[in-house]
């Protein structure tokens, strides 16, 4: 009878994932963001401690947010100025115990947790170019920004509290190829279609990097060696593909709505996250009767085999880009929901156990 049951529910997860449609995951953990006293006037990225007090940087407010873990305001910190302790547009950030990591305009700064809202900068990082993840690695920062030296052209560098670098990903490799020479010969401009963002994850000393445009997750080490690469299809990912009809819209004005048809057409790579058991990608797709963005996550085991796609029920957003923090020792994945509202924006934690 066992027997008999588990081959049931084998075949029926395998109908559902050859039909393409994704299991679902609800949340465990529902976090309404504080909005009362001093509202959030545009997030972009988020943080959890290991006490569950959550860090959200401003950009439009020039500071960071700290909220209790049930979401209530905690302690404002920074202000606006281009001051030395002070913000212009802090927005992506990373926290790995005691460091916050913040990218704000063209540097990133680096604090150390010394309470549970209370922090002392301990250093500034330069970071030309940079829009993508700022993650934290021992003493040092991941990030994928463009760098053109001696050695050659790269995109991820690491980049020490001392603010000197050690480049590890050449440029074309970015783009999911194996040289330069291919890179020139086959690359298409997909800013057409995508931000054009990259996705970091570090676990020990291997690091995983996804490019927003390009299905193909592509891991290596801390030294820059021991290079791999996956591609990263799944029944309800839609990859970016030019055509003929953007590009005509591209290259004539007042064009915008087919622009925006031909983008909504296919999937957002919007993050990476690691653990010992698992490479996980999210997506997000437009949809079109609710007109949000549903999110997706792609799980791999640790050879690139894909183990399954999960919708995350409850993660819509106006914009394909999600936020969102995997929390590795609970095993707990977090991402933000935002709602437009008519005075102010309605931002929601949304927690999704993972094991």
């Amino acid at each position: 009878m066992k027997r008999n049951l588990s081959a049931f529910l084998f075949f029926s997860f395998l109908a559902t994932f050859l039909s393409g449609q994704a299991q679902e995951i609800s949340p465990s953990l529902v976090i309404p963001v504080s909005q009362s006293d001093v509202p959030i006037l545009y997030a972009s990225d988020f943080a959890i401690a290991e006490d569950g007090v959550i860090f959200i940087p401003d950009g439009k407010d020039g500071n960071i947010k700290c909220y209790e873990p049930d979401g209530t305001l905690l302690k404002v910190v920074g202000r606006r100025g281009p001051g030395p302790e002070e913000l212009r547009t802090p927005s992506l950030c990373d926290y790995k115990a005691p460091f916050l990591s913040v990218l704000d305009f063209f540097k990133v700064h680096i604090y150390e947790r010394k309470g549970r809202a209370d922090f002392a900068k301990v250093a500034e990082i330069s970071c030309m170019a940079c829009t993508s993840d700022v993650i934290l690695s021992g003493k040092g920062i991941l990030v994928d920004a463009y760098v053109h030296n001696n050695d050659g052209k790269f995109s991820v560098t690491l980049r020490s509290f001392d603010d000197t670098m050690k480049c590890l990903l050449p440029n074309y490799r970015r783009y999911g190829f194996k040289s330069e020479r291919e890179h020139r010969a086959s690359y298409l401009d997909l800013s057409m279609l995508t931000s054009q963002r990259g996705h970091l994850s570090v676990l020990g000393d291997r690091i995983y990097f996804v490019f927003d445009a390009r299905p193909i997750v592509t891991s290596f080490n801390l030294d820059g060696s021991e290079l791999a690469t996956f591609r990263t299809l799944s029944p309800n990912y839609r990859e970016p593909r030019l055509n003929a009809k953007i590009r005509d819209a591209f290259n004539k004005p007042g064009r915008g709505d087919e622009i925006t048809a031909e983008r909504n057409k296919v999937s957002y790579i919007t993050g990476i996250l690691t653990d010992e058991n698992m490479i996980g990608v999210l997506f997000s797709n437009y949809d079109a009767p609710s007109e949000t963005w549903k999110l997706y996550l792609q799980r791999f085991d640790m050879a690139g085999n894909l183990v399954s796609e999960s919708l995350l029920r409850d993660a819509v957003n106006y914009g394909g880009l999600y936020s969102y923090y995997y929390q590795r020792e609970s095993g707990t994945l977090y991402v933000m929901a935002e709602r437009y509202g008519e005075d102010m924006d309605d931002y929601r934690i949304l927690g999704y156990k993972l094991r």
